[in-house]
């Protein structure tokens, strides 16, 4: 489909704004959003560095943005948030998203004890599923 016929990109969800910590990594992915008040919410628009050779989300993004996402919700469980590393990241790519997609992220059960943090993530595009990720923290 040409950029002339092609349907408009689907708008992010409204009050979504810009990750505001900073990261070599998600700065260069670019254009990742968050929910200002319920960190368990999160989006991106599928889009430049996010796609590999064929123009699909690639799994690289994939891992990478949930990783950040699911390791801020278990940190913020505790005040002040506790400062965690990622241990263990498992992925289960089930689904494509194409350039310009909007992706909804959004994380499930998050719990953090002494000794490990733990949660996961959802992805979707368009109301289908393309991943779902797991994710062990060692609090640091």
């Amino acid at each position: 489909m040409d950029p002339v016929t092609a349907p408009p990109a689907p708008l992010p969800p409204a009050g979504l704004v810009p990750w505001d910590h900073p990261s070599p990594l998600v700065d260069a992915l670019g254009g990742f959003l968050l929910h200002p008040d319920d960190p368990h919410r999160a989006g991106f628009r599928v889009e430049g560095p996010k796609v590999n050779a064929r123009g699909l989300l690639h799994a690289g993004t994939v891992a990478t943005i949930a990783d950040v996402v699911i390791g801020h919700a278990v940190a913020g469980v505790s005040d002040p948030p506790t400062p965690l590393v990622t241990v263990h990241l498992s992925c289960d790519l089930i689904g494509s998203a194409r350039q310009g997609d909007w992706v909804d992220v959004t994380v499930g059960a998050t719990r953090l004890g002494r000794r490990l943090g733990s949660g996961t993530a959802t992805m979707t595009a368009g109301g289908r599923d393309l991943a779902r990720v797991s994710a062990l923290f060692l609090p640091v």
